[in-house]
């Protein structure tokens, strides 16, 4: 994943960060993922992190560009950021690759208010 493409302090990725309340993000638009909050070297240190936004790059590449930005976006109109099924597969993904590595320690899901 080194010659993954990274935009760090991506004005996008900041918007996103203030709407979701997060202290960092990555986000992926196209191949580019784009980061605020982080550099590129905490991004790619965090397996699970770099395994989920993987996910939505061949999500990206499986619908197409606009399509997919499409799909997201109503989807997550539909039922919520948390709750979106790219985000859930995503997520899902993330924890299969992170749990093969007995070293890695999966962080906390975030607590959402539909949660609690």
């Amino acid at each position: 994943m080194q010659n993954l493409r990274t935009w760090t302090r991506s004005p996008l990725a900041r918007i996103a960060r203030m709407v979701l309340r997060a202290p960092r993000v990555a986000m992926v638009v196209g191949q580019t993922v784009h980061l605020s909050g982080a550099t590129r070297e905490e991004f790619l240190a965090d397996a699970e992190w770099v395994a989920h936004e993987a996910v939505h790059l061949r999500q990206y590449k499986e619908h197409g560009l606009l399509p997919f930005l499409w799909k997201y976006l109503v989807e997550s109109a539909r039922v919520g950021y948390f709750h979106n099924k790219y985000e859930v597969e995503a997520r899902e993904e993330a924890r299969r690759v992170v749990l093969a590595d007995p070293a890695h320690v999966l962080r906390p899901l975030p607590r959402h208010a539909s949660q609690a």
